[in-house]
């Protein structure tokens, strides 16, 4: 017997194809689409082995709905990176959950433009230009008509998993010097860095480095983790790049520091307040400011919305990864992303 794969959401139908092209004849597969009779997807929660939830279905909630049912869950299959929403209570009892990235290269490629962008300033320049200025002429021999060069420069990585590991990759290439701090003591220093620490090497890198990017998960010991005392300790041109989760800096103390001017910028794309997911006590928006402040007023701000990973390459890596992750469980192997394991309830009668 066909062991069944469910698929929910908009994401899961256009790339369904794609998916059922590398899958194993182990599997068949079925798709809910939002819209759709709440009971038919709970129909098919129930009688799937591993199931694919895609973002649409997230943001609605009906993703809460539809996995108390998944009684028989074997994988659970989250198709990106994150799942800091997601806890192991919330799963059956020994369900493997899975996550997607492939999105290291993209999101390498995003920090060696924001870093490349802050140091070439091409977008001012451009303006300036367009608008019948020579100031930034080659022949101008004032010092305000200079731009940056990265060759030398120091980035620190707040972070060492595959996202560190490709744009420390990069960033050699152009000639920087790179250190990181990563949750574990490394027992040796990794390929294309000068140093690698724990957390408590952070206060170091933040001194030392020109740029810092960070690209660590969200969780407890991450969560604020730059603050406040943070931006006192960077330096005052010091360009913060955030692909990691807002929530990683401190909302307030951020904008404090770009405001005051601090340090010298930051390149973000990642934030406080996302589309239909308000805060406490908010309206839910389709397009709503991505912060309770006015980062879109401040000239040393690269913002983007959270877009770092949105390239069809890495969608295609992603769908890649999810079928080899079924076909190793059609198997009996464990699939390649586990990040978690569901415990269960841990109230009967939730």
């Amino acid at each position: 017997m066909k062991k069944k794969l469910a698929l929910f959401g908009t994401n899961c139908a256009t790339n369904r194809k794609y998916l059922e092209a590398r899958l194993s004849d182990h599997w068949e597969t079925s798709l809910w689409l939002p819209g759709a009779p709440i009971e038919e997807g709970i129909e098919l929660a129930r009688a799937a082995d591993a199931t694919i939830v895609a973002s649409d279905v997230l943001i609605s909630g009906d993703v809460f709905t539809l996995l108390p049912e998944a009684k028989n869950l074997a994988l659970y299959q989250i198709p990106f990176a994150g799942y800091d929403w997601l806890q192991p209570h919330m799963l059956p009892e020994g369900t493997q959950v899975c996550n997607a990235p492939g999105h290291e290269i993209t999101i390498a490629e995003y920090i060696l433009g924001g870093i490349l962008e802050s140091a070439l300033a091409l977008h001012k320049i451009d303006a300036d230009f367009r608008a019948g200025s020579w100031k930034y002429s080659g022949t101008n021999t004032h010092p305000a008509s200079l731009h940056n060069e990265v060759y030398g420069k120091k980035l620190g990585l707040i972070g060492y998993g595959m996202i560190g590991v490709e744009t420390a990759r990069r960033a050699r290439a152009f000639g920087m010097q790179v250190s990181a701090c990563a949750r574990s003591k490394r027992a040796q220093t990794p390929e294309n860095l000068e140093w690698i620490g724990t957390a408590d090497d952070i206060p170091k890198l933040l001194a030392e480095s020109d740029y810092i990017a960070l690209v660590c998960d969200l969780n407890p010991d991450t969560y604020h983790l730059i603050d406040a005392a943070s931006f006192k300790t960077m330096k005052s041109d010091a360009i913060l790049i955030n692909v990691a989760r807002g929530p990683v800096v401190e909302e307030q103390a951020l904008y404090q520091a770009l405001a005051s001017q601090a340090i010298g910028g930051a390149v973000l794309d990642v934030w406080y307040t996302y589309p239909n997911r308000p805060k406490a006590g908010q309206q839910p928006e389709a397009n709503p400011r991505p912060s309770e402040y006015a980062f879109h007023d401040l000239p040393n701000v690269l913002m983007t919305p959270h877009c770092s990973a949105h390239t069809a390459e890495a969608d295609l890596r992603r769908w890649d990864i999810m079928a080899d992750n079924m076909n190793k469980l059609a198997l009996g192997e464990k699939p390649s992303t586990v990040v978690m394991t569901g415990t269960g309830p841990q109230n009967p009668d939730v």
